[in-house]
């Protein structure tokens, strides 16, 4: 039977670094308001303001589905690493 080799700080490094994509897919963007009002037309104030609540509605998709990949990810570390733990202990106590 192959080794199972996981690398727990691989792991942690990815849960933050989709900590901080979620944090990014968080911040709501205040740009849509202000492009609709510098365009001075108002067919594309319309459509950049369309942009940007098609673009917020989307954007919390993705850091839904970002939160969800990192709590797995965060899961699948906790459940190998408490896994790891209970084989130590019992190679500890059989020896």
């Amino acid at each position: 039977m192959p080794d199972i080799k996981i690398d727990y700080e691989r792991l942690g490094d990815l849960k933050n670094n989709l900590d901080l994509a979620i944090d990014v897919m968080s911040r709501e963007t205040e740009s849509g308001i202000d492009i609709a009002f510098a365009v001075g037309d108002r067919s594309l104030a319309l459509a950049a303001n369309h942009f940007r609540d098609s673009w917020d509605k989307h954007r919390l998709d993705i850091r839904d589905r970002l939160e969800w990949l990192r709590d797995s990810v965060a899961n699948i570390h906790d459940q190998f690493s408490e896994v790891d733990s209970e084989f130590a202990r019992a190679l500890e106590e059989g020896s």
